[in-house]
């Protein structure tokens, strides 16, 4: 049988994780909610977002633009201004509660545990700084040494992300490189206190298809090299595919399906994973005149929700869709390949069975 990742996306799979008995996370979030007040209503961006990252695993978190991803990420270093607010839940980052963090412990973690890299790293990186001055910079504050040690260990970094000449290039302005060496400086100060966890930020926007491979070929082997947990935020399942090893869905602000990779790759149980795959150009077999849509824009996160929010969107939708909301829950299954898979459907259809062409052929009652 043909799945959807044969037809659609071809799966690497990453080295199977094995966490000795009783490991604990990185990092354990729990109801995680984070709010907007805004001029049409309390706007809510994360609503009730939970997941574990375990020591180097590597887990992406996929979904439109609009769909919680980078405000979680955000939240996870109380880096939301106002209007926003986190609103509940925790952030356990090596078992302490970032949530309930002083300012002063706080920014002791921002850098030394856990580091972030940003969608643009134009604006990300200070225009008036040298690159090595931004290196340095957090090596001295957490590391407490030298200004030559410190440059010694940032010239070595940026030989390890793959930058020609670094000992020129560590003195020079972010306009004075492109835009890969823009995003793999931000890898190097990302790495340079050696992190537990890595947060990712669509790291490869605005890169060509070449440059975003390199960028995450070299996220992946960093992360085997240091053991390093990343969390990797993106709407690009080609990209996921080649670096993930765990995939959480987020829609309207919840996770919809999680679980490891070849799983959700293999046997989507979601409509909305499903249609994403489905949209995505076949790299083996026949090509269709046109690729599927999910038609439809999200709900307006402003106004209450009943039922499943993708209900409005959803081909396979039933009465109780529009009523219920359905909760994350575990799959059955008699594999041990399936175990950790869990989505959010009264339905599950069956990734193998084509979804019917209206809303009129899904059985939902006018």
């Amino acid at each position: 049988m043909t799945t959807l990742l044969d037809a659609q996306v071809r799966y690497v799979p990453a080295p199977a994780l094995t966490p000795g008995a009783g490991a604990t996370p990185v990092l354990s979030v729990r109801d995680l909610h984070t709010h907007f007040h805004a001029s049409r209503g309390l706007v809510k961006a994360v609503d009730g977002v939970s997941f574990d990252l375990m020591p180097g695993q590597r887990l992406a978190i996929v979904g439109e633009s609009g769909s919680g991803k980078s405000v979680t990420a955000m939240s996870l270093l109380r880096l939301i201004g106002y209007p926003g607010k986190i609103a509940g839940g925790q952030v356990l980052l090596n078992g302490r509660d970032v949530l309930g963090l002083s300012t002063n412990e706080l920014n002791a973690v921002r850098g030394r545990e856990v580091a972030m890299v940003f969608q643009d790293a134009m604006t990300a990186l200070n225009p008036v700084l040298r690159v090595s001055d931004q290196i340095t910079a957090p090596m001295r504050r957490h590391l407490g040494i030298s200004a030559a040690e410190a440059r010694r260990r940032g010239i070595e970094f940026l030989r390890q992300v793959g930058i020609p000449a670094p000992e020129t290039r560590f003195d020079a302005y972010p306009h004075q490189l492109s835009g890969g060496m823009r995003q793999r400086v931000m890898i190097a100060m990302a790495l340079s206190c050696n992190p537990k966890l890595l947060i990712a930020d669509e790291p490869t926007t605005a890169l060509d298809v070449t440059i975003q491979a390199q960028i995450v070929e070299l996220l992946k082997r960093l992360s085997d090299a240091h053991g390093t947990a990343v969390l990797f935020i993106t709407h690009d399942m080609g990209l996921v595919a080649r670096f993930a090893d765990l995939v959480a869905v987020m829609y309207a602000g919840r996770i919809v399906e999680i679980g490891p990779a070849a799983t959700l790759f293999e046997n989507p149980r979601h409509p909305y994973t499903q249609g994403l795959l489905r949209s995505i150009p076949p790299m083996t077999g026949p090509r269709p005149d046109r690729l599927m849509q999910i038609e439809g824009a999200p709900p307006d996160l402003a106004k209450p929700i009943t039922g499943c929010a993708f209900a409005a969107r959803c081909l396979h939708t039933v009465q109780r869709c529009l009523v219920d909301r359905p909760p994350l829950l575990p799959l059955s299954a008699v594999q041990e390949m399936h175990a950790g898979h869990a989505t959010a459907c009264w339905v599950q259809p069956d990734p193998a069975v084509q979804p019917p062409t209206s809303m009129a052929s899904s059985g939902v009652a006018a």
